[in-house]
């Protein structure tokens, strides 16, 4: 048995927490990718592949506190929309 119901709010912190750990998670990938595909390219002494190495930290980061911050703006957001429109519907089993 099956019945629709419909999400009209969500938790902006815990969202924001999904998305944060969600991009953070991108953000890895991209970075170990973006080392691969540099070390491929020769770079001067002083940046050689300490910069690289850098870039797999700080890639990480910056996607999950940006993910964070969207998380949380874009739950507000549709915590504002779902109020007036009624909110996504979903079927769910039970």
């Amino acid at each position: 048995m099956s019945s629709i119901r419909s999400i009209t709010r969500i938790e902006p912190g815990q969202f924001a927490l999904i998305m944060g750990v969600t991009y953070v998670l991108f953000g890895l990938i991209i970075g170990i990718l973006m080392y691969l595909f540099t070390s491929m390219i020769p770079m001067p002494a002083p940046f050689g592949s300490a910069a690289r190495g850098v870039g797999v930290i700080f890639i990480p980061v910056l996607y999950g506190v940006f993910g964070y911050i969207a998380g949380f703006i874009g739950a507000m957001i549709y915590n504002l929309v779902a109020g007036t429109v009624g909110g996504i519907k979903v079927t769910v089993s039970e």
